[in-house]
């Protein structure tokens, strides 16, 4: 069966983006309605560049609205500074696809300024067992991906720290992210205490 037109449109709007990916890992079989989640998989080409992957795939159906806030479609985008390795592609792919589905799982929209965690540590990002949601940051960065049937938020996934989680949730979220992006570079791992 060919791809919902909205997909079709994410998919050629990271081609005209970022160009041909170099990689692309499947999930197939997910939690209804989203059966397939697609990771892109842009990398690296030296350590101070960073790495990106990209969900396609979530957007085929708008997130679940809850507690007066609309659902809306959306894909995720991680960034990890520096050459990953194709193992730790896979896992990173594996969190992301699994992810993208929490909004059906749990009844709950993604959206920026919200915390997620995790039961176990992001993959290349050691003491990391939440992510931040966020908006745009960097020069570039799209907010939305404009399709012919809805506009698509892009959001960017910032794994952060036991200590950063507790600080997220005290603090308003552009606050919190200010003063992250303030203290350390986002798209690496924080230092270990």
């Amino acid at each position: 069966m060919p791809a919902p037109a909205i997909l079709s449109d994410v998919f050629h709007a990271l081609q005209r983006e970022r160009g041909e990916e170099d990689a692309g890992i499947t999930f197939d079989q997910g939690p209804s309605p989203v059966d397939r989640i697609d990771v892109m998989v842009y990398r690296a080409t030296d350590p101070m560049a960073a790495t990106l992957f990209t969900t396609i795939g979530m957007s085929a159906q708008a997130m679940p609205p809850r507690e007066g806030r609309p659902g809306g479609h959306a894909e995720l985008r991680l960034f990890r500074r520096g050459i990953v390795q194709p193992g730790d592609e896979g896992l990173i792919a594996m969190k992301l696809a699994n992810l993208a589905t929490y909004p059906w799982t749990s009844g709950r929209p993604l959206g920026w300024g919200e915390v997620v965690s995790f039961t176990d540590d992001i993959p290349t990002f050691p003491g990391c067992r939440s992510v931040f949601l966020a908006g745009p940051w960097i020069a570039g960065q799209p907010a939305f991906i404009e399709t012919r049937a809805e506009r698509v938020r892009v959001v960017n996934l910032v794994p952060i720290s036991g200590a950063e989680r507790a600080d997220a949730l005290e603090a308003r979220p552009e606050v919190f992210f200010s003063d992250l992006l303030d203290s350390r570079d986002a798209l690496t791992p924080p230092a270990l205490a």
